[in-house]
């Protein structure tokens, strides 16, 4: 098991880092044309918090909930730089009408719930538009290769979501406003349409980076990965250190069901790679296609 685990990491680091892609099935170009891309220029960027930052972040966390550790904003600290070659992201979370398409051309299994549910029956959860849920890691990665992408690095989906400025969250400074900003608190209950929030959305317009869904990210989740990582400026850095099929993974950007203290750019949380619930989604990432050899 450790061996194949072990394989198939490698190769996803290899394809994206040597933009390898295979010819893609009629079905999978169907569904490659629905997606709206969004191009991130090459650049630096600052990425994690300041202690000031991390700290500030947990005392306002813990006058809503006594139950958040301080740990969990430690993650984010240091702050440092990164420089990221140029990529484009999806513009909205992938949607449940994408994926079936992916699951009918595949045979994947359908998605499910963590407590052996299923969310495609469930009409609060399988709407065309809503972003699929109850996707694994696996799931969410093989559904990125098969039209050509991948899921995101953590340091892409910040840099999505923060900019160069900086941006506290993806719209700017403003604290969230659950009709306006995004899907939050379990104001609706469930996930929402993608790309219902307009001023929720960056300045390029990448919708639904706050709230809605929780989002697979293609590293290892280490809490102590930006502290090893800090002395100059890193290149496209992605944490596969271990290559091991349950070291949890990160997710970004809190759901519909999480408080606004998940909803910080900066923030970051992990899952279980094998483990699927009804609050996490992805979104896909690609080299922009005239880079591709």
């Amino acid at each position: 098991m450790r061996c194949t685990c072990f394989a198939l990491l490698i190769f996803l680091v290899i394809s994206w880092n040597s933009f390898v892609t295979a010819e893609l099935s009629p079905t999978a170009e169907k569904v490659l044309s629905t997606i709206k891309w969004v191009d991130i220029p090459a650049g630096e960027f600052l990425m994690g918090s300041t202690p000031e930052e991390a700290e500030t972040a947990y005392n306002d966390a813990k006058l809503r909930s006594s139950l958040l550790e301080k740990y969990i904003f430690d993650a984010e600290v240091p702050q440092h730089t990164v420089y990221l070659s140029t990529y484009q992201i999806s513009r909205y979370e992938i949607t449940n009408v994408q994926y079936r398409a992916f699951v009918e051309a595949t045979n994947r299994p359908t998605p499910r719930g963590n407590n052996g549910d299923e969310p495609w029956k469930d009409e609060n959860f399988n709407g065309d538009t809503q972003p699929v849920v109850g996707v694994t890691w696996f799931d969410a990665q093989a559904f990125a290769e098969w039209i050509g992408g991948s899921l995101p690095t953590e340091a892409q989906w910040e840099r999505a979501a923060r900019g160069t400025e900086g941006r506290k969250y993806p719209w700017g400074s403003d604290s969230p406003k659950v009709r306006q900003h995004a899907n939050f608190a379990r104001r609706y209950n469930k996930p929402t349409p993608v790309g219902q929030f307009q001023k929720g959305e960056s300045p390029k317009g990448i919708a639904d980076l706050a709230g809605n869904v929780w989002e697979w990210c293609l590293d290892e989740y280490n809490p102590t990965f930006y502290q090893q990582n800090d002395k100059g400026v890193k290149q496209d850095p992605l944490n596969l250190r271990f290559r091991d099929i349950l070291r949890t993974r990160v997710i970004r950007g809190g759901a519909w069901d999480v408080g606004s203290t998940f909803l910080r750019s900066t923030l970051r949380s992990t899952f279980y790679p094998l483990d699927a619930t009804h609050n996490i989604g992805f979104r896909v990432v690609r080299p922009r296609p005239e880079m591709k050899k």
